[in-house]
């Protein structure tokens, strides 16, 4: 189990924001038999060289008190290049008066030669069951290897309190973020603290009030600014993909999702001095009305 201890492999950032985008930027809350609302995204990287990363969608639908949320992604050609395969996510829940409470969450993703697909449940306000399962093919001298864990009780990863795994969203669960203020324009949207867990990775993401702009997909965005805060999960020996978003500034679009008391990211943004990773909404669709 060596090698699941391992530092992550470096990627190009336009691939680690379309990780990060399958991990979440947002909070959700809804009304109950609301329609499906389904978004895309482009995912491009502006740097040394511009590179076309691939799209992902984000669908939500309601029934009752129950809801679902489902993210693909797929690669471009170029993403291929880098050996990068698709990813899919998928939760299930309830409706509380705070927002989606979740039941259940999965994510499957490959990379290089690793797959990886991650199940976890909670139960009322608190995560319970934690499994991950490995892959790694095979290399020139050696075989095959996977393997399943729960991240919690590893020692090579920082620990998870009992405080920390609760009142914790799951990444699709944190994808839309519930109206706050007066209206979808109110800086209080943006001023919260998200506590959000990924299957292997507890962290919050510490939003700030940045300004309003103009967008060609839904009027007039707000804009939040946002930090990742590590908190449990991450590796002790380092792993690129914390350091990384650590080190990442963080901009947020936020537009109305129609028919919901939505606000969904229109654009995330991540930069560094290498470059600038975008993920755009292309299109947002409201169907089942």
């Amino acid at each position: 189990m060596k090698w699941a201890r391992a530092r992550s492999p470096r990627l190009p950032r336009g691939i680690v924001l379309a990780v990060a985008l399958s991990l979440g930027i947002g909070q959700a809350g809804a009304r109950a038999n609301s329609p499906s609302i389904v978004v895309t995204y482009d995912v491009e990287y502006d740097g040394l060289l511009s590179l076309d990363v691939g799209r992902a969608t984000v669908q939500y639908s309601a029934t009752g008190a129950g809801y679902q949320l489902s993210l693909s992604f797929r690669p471009s050609s170029s993403a291929h290049s880098f050996a990068v395969g698709p990813a899919a996510a998928r939760t299930s829940g309830l409706i509380s008066t705070r927002g989606l409470s979740p039941a259940s969450a999965t994510l499957d993703y490959s990379i290089r030669s690793l797959s990886e697909t991650r199940n976890f449940t909670f139960a009322g306000d608190r995560l319970q069951s934690v499994h991950i399962a490995k892959k790694k093919s095979g290399g020139l001298f050696k075989d095959g290897s996977a393997v399943a864990y729960d991240p919690r009780a590893l020692p090579a990863y920082a620990p998870l309190s009992d405080a920390d795994q609760k009142g914790v969203l799951d990444p699709l669960s944190a994808m839309f973020l519930p109206v706050s203020g007066k209206d979808g324009l109110d800086r209080a949207n943006c001023e919260r603290k998200l506590r959000i867990y990924d299957g292997r990775r507890r962290f919050d993401l510490v939003m700030t009030y940045r300004g309003t702009e103009k967008t060609a997909l839904n009027g007039e965005a707000l804009v939040c600014s946002a930090s990742y805060v590590p908190i449990a999960g991450h590796s002790l020996e380092g792993d690129d993909f914390t350091t990384k978003m650590r080190d990442y500034r963080i901009a947020v679009a936020l537009v109305a999702a129609p028919g919901s008391n939505f606000l969904i990211p229109a654009r995330i943004t991540l930069t560094d001095a290498g470059g600038e990773s975008v993920a755009e909404a292309k299109a947002i669709a409201l169907s089942g009305r």
